[in-house]
Parts: structure tokens; C-alpha cells; sequence
């Protein structure tokens, strides 16, 4: 079986040396694939950039995209430095925020409705 080539790794003051970090320099300066880094982007996941949609590929019916990855928050995001979501860490905290606000809203109304009703008893 063959070896795996080892890349050398790359340092910060590379990344901090670009203005926009190309997808495949920042996949291999976090240890991941270009694919995942790109679909972090995609999907919003990844706090260091953004992906914008910038057509569709007319021989795979695709979209294509757009990258924007920021050194700074890239060199923080791999320091640990930067505060990173997961998705569904995000889904149940909008979700109990918003149960908290409909419980409170419906809680007013119930509330708001017995005053009424007492004001009618007299």
C-alpha cells in the first residue's frame, strides 16, 4: 500500500497574506476537504466566509458559486478563537427562544381575556 504524502502545513502568516483565502489553501490550512469546506459555505455553516450563487452550469444543471473566506476569521476559526454554530444548535436555540415568546404572548392574552370577561360579570 502506498504512503500518503504528507503536506506540509501552512502558517498563519500565509493565510493572513491573502485578501480572499482561495477554497483549496483554506481546506488544506483547517484539515478539511475543498468539498466540505465548500458546503460549509454554502449552507452558512462556516463562520470564516460566505458562498454566493453566481449562475448555473449549463452542462450539469448546478449553481455555481462564489467564495469569500476572510483570513482573520479563518486564522481564528483554526486557533479556536471565534465562536462556531452547529446547525441544529442553532434550530433549538431559535426554537426555544420562540416558544418562550409565543408562551409569553399567550400567556398576556389569556391574561388579557380573564380581565375582560371579569369586567362583563358586574
Amino acid at each position: 500500500m502506498p504512503k500518503r504524502v504528507k503536506r506540509e502545513a501552512i502558517p498563519d502568516e500565509v493565510i493572513l497574506s491573502y485578501d480572499n483565502v482561495p477554497l483549496d489553501v483554506a481546506a488544506r490550512y483547517i484539515g478539511w476537504s475543498s468539498c466540505n469546506v465548500a458546503y460549509a459555505l454554502q449552507q452558512e455553516r462556516a463562520p470564516y466566509g460566505c458562498a454566493a450563487q453566481t449562475g448555473i452550469n449549463q452542462t450539469t444543471g448546478r449553481p455555481t458559486y462564489s467564495y469569500n473566506i476572510s483570513p482573520g476569521l479563518l486564522v481564528a476559526y483554526k486557533h479556536g478563537t471565534i465562536q462556531a454554530w452547529h446547525l441544529g444548535e442553532l434550530i433549538r436555540l431559535f426554537e426555544d427562544r420562540v416558544g418562550l415568546l409565543v408562551d409569553t404572548r399567550l400567556d398576556a392574552a389569556a391574561e388579557l381575556v380573564r380581565g375582560v370577561s371579569r369586567g362583563f360579570r358586574h
